[in-house]
């Protein structure tokens, strides 16, 4: 698996970490909701160590809204790169009703609104974005991505030892002592 690379996706985190955490999610997934945070706390608590890279699956039986989530979070990311793009994808994940839902209809909560709150200034932009064939292709390329490494439902989590390239993967809303115990062993197999 390639590692996390921040020329050409958001990280969160130090770009040139030991380690890197590897999500790929649906923005309609109830259990990528339960995970949350939870990588980021990870990051938070890594004195460096260990970044994070959230790639988006939106999966069809979740339909338009999944779609429309991950297509503006991408799009979030031109405008307001990476702080704007895990902002923004938190605070969906918070509102959600996930399983095709999408946000509830009060006042705020919109994709718009959340991509405002994340940093967006131009909303013409976002919406061309948001509809353009290079993020359909984006997300293609990200789902087939995900089929090569393996993934078969969301949220899927790589763990990545960037010293040595070895990988784990486990599925699920983990919590983050899971997280750090595939991050330990993965460390003390790369100092043999």
């Amino acid at each position: 698996m390639a590692p996390v690379d921040a020329t050409r996706e958001p990280v969160y985190g130090q770009p040139a970490s030991d380690f890197s955490v590897i999500v790929w999610l649906d923005p309609e997934c109830p259990y990528c909701k339960m995970l949350g945070r939870t990588p980021e706390k990870v990051v938070d608590a890594s004195g460096g160590r260990v970044n994070l890279a959230v790639r988006l699956l939106p999966l069809p039986m979740h339909g338009r809204a999944a779609f429309v989530a991950a297509a503006t979070a991408i799009c979030v990311s031109r405008q307001a790169p990476a702080a704007g793009y895990y902002r923004f994808l938190d605070r969906y994940m918070e509102l959600t009703g996930t399983n095709g839902a999408g946000l509830p209809a009060t006042a705020g909560t919109s994709v718009e609104a959340l991509a405002r709150e994340a940093g967006v200034k131009d909303m013409a932009a976002l919406d061309t974005c948001v509809h353009s064939q290079d993020t359909i292709q984006l997300l293609g390329q990200e789902f087939n991505a995900a089929t090569a490494a393996g993934v078969t439902g969301t949220p899927a989590i790589v763990v990545r030892d960037n010293r040595t390239g070895a990988i784990a993967m486990t599925e699920g809303a983990i919590p983050a002592s899971e997280i750090n115990g595939v991050i330990r062993t993965l460390g003390a197999k790369g100092a043999d």
